[in-house]
């Protein structure tokens, strides 16, 4: 039998959401007062009615019997409604203190910590300071909005020009007229060349600018609010500037766009009509899904990547693989058409011994073309006046990755290792 424990935790009351005035918290203080001496009365009563002989003093044991008022309470813990009005009289008084000028006061000392750090390039160090001063909430929305502002300045220094737009449109909303926060906004998000959202992000701080300036008892700039407007004036042209080259760009992209999605249609198109077994899957009927690694071929020891083309005369022109499966070489043909035949290329191929052919076993009358299945469970003979267009088209055989495969068995490894299929003409197993 397993035992399984589980450890009970106490449940901790929630603050109260009322504010206690002054006189609400001496009432409190005094009803506090009272029970405890009443209960104070009620332990010694209950100790006198006992009959049985005095003890000695135990202090652990006294200890155990006043912890049970919440008066001496560590944490002041849910009853069964015994103590309620103490525990909320207690915790009014505890933490009902902390009014808005203590929590203004706290995120005052947070945003001066994190100046310090800022001034000695501490910048993550400053972030933490400002956002602890953030976690305070207090009332003071331009205090709030400094910490915002401050916060993006390091954020902008460490390179994370994406978190310090977010403070910066954090710090707008709680003082738009900090026009140095809003400046330091627009330089983010030119500096990630967002040149429309620089330029909207502009005319709507000078807006709402304005509003709250009109509304306001001070209506008239002052030399700092010149000259932050002066700057994002010249913020607002390099928007502007940065907006139509995005614009520019953007139409040559969709040009782009439409010319690649076009090409792959074509390609898609071609492969189709000639019913090869390709691997992976082509979405043929949606060439604006295509993604071209589906047959672009990378091996280590080519120079650049393949993949199937069309020539200047619409035929495509494939990579082909030839295997060596006796010697374990293979070599590497580009821009191989499919009008060639297999005789054509390979007589070319296999005239000029490689280097591991010393003795130049592997002449084009001494060997013989094949092409696995699918499932690699047998062999198909290819021959030299078969083109490779019809070759890939054959049945049973897969391009795998754009890469097609054709295996060169020289005679003598064909008499041992090969056995002829009595079923079907140009199938062989391996031995």
């Amino acid at each position: 039998m397993r035992l399984a424990r589980c450890q009970q935790r106490d449940t901790i009351m929630e603050l109260p959401k009322k504010k206690y005035t002054t006189e609400e918290r001496a009432a409190l203080t005094k009803k506090l007062d009272d029970e405890l001496e009443q209960f104070m009365e009620e332990m010694a009563a209950r100790k006198a009615e006992k009959s049985e002989p005095k003890k000695p003093f135990d202090f652990d044991e006294w200890c155990k019997e006043i912890d049970q008022h919440p008066a001496f309470m560590t944490e002041l813990k849910s009853t069964d409604g015994k103590y309620h009005d103490t525990i909320e009289a207690l915790q009014a008084m505890k933490y009902n203190k902390e009014d808005d000028e203590d929590l203004q006061m706290n995120a005052e000392h947070h945003k001066n910590e994190g100046n310090k750090h800022f001034k000695f390039k501490k910048y993550r160090w400053a972030i933490d300071a400002y956002t602890n001063g953030l976690k305070e909430k207090c009332a003071d929305k331009k205090l709030n909005a400094i910490l915002h502002f401050n916060c993006a300045a390091a954020h902008k220094h460490i390179g994370n020009l994406r978190s310090a737009i977010k403070s910066c449109s954090m710090g707008r909303k709680f003082d738009p007229t900090n026009l140095k926060g809003v400046v330091r906004g627009a330089e983010c998000l030119l500096e990630l060349e967002y040149g429309r959202d620089a330029l909207e992000w502009i005319e709507t701080s000078k807006k709402m600018f304005a509003f709250v300036k009109e509304t306001s008892e001070d209506s008239d700039l002052n030399e700092d609010e010149k000259k932050f407007i002066e700057k994002m004036e010249e913020l607002r042209k390099k928007a502007v500037e940065l907006s139509l080259l995005e614009e520019r760009n953007l139409r040559k992209s969709k040009v782009e766009e439409r010319k690649d999605i076009e090409s792959k249609r074509k390609l898609l198109d071609a492969l189709k009509s000639r019913n090869l077994n390709l691997s992976p899957r082509l979405p043929f009927d949606y060439p604006e899904l295509m993604d071209n690694s589906r047959l672009t071929v990378s091996l280590s020891f080519m120079k650049k990547h393949e993949i199937v083309q069309f020539d200047d005369e619409n035929n495509l022109i494939w990579p082909i693989l030839l295997q060596y499966p006796e010697v374990g070489q293979i070599d590497v043909l580009t821009e191989t058409c499919e009008k060639t035949t297999v005789g054509e290329l390979l007589q070319a191929v296999l005239d000029s011994p490689a280097e591991w052919d010393k003795e130049h076993v592997y002449k084009f009358e001494n060997v013989r073309f094949f092409i696995a299945d699918q499932y690699d469970e047998y062999l198909m003979e290819v021959y030299e006046w078969n083109d490779f267009g019809s070759v890939l088209s054959t049945p049973g055989y897969q391009i795998k990755q754009g890469l097609p495969v054709i295996m060169i068995f020289t005679h003598d490894k064909i008499k041992k290792s090969l056995i002829a299929s009595e079923e079907y003409e140009n199938r062989f197993t391996v031995v």
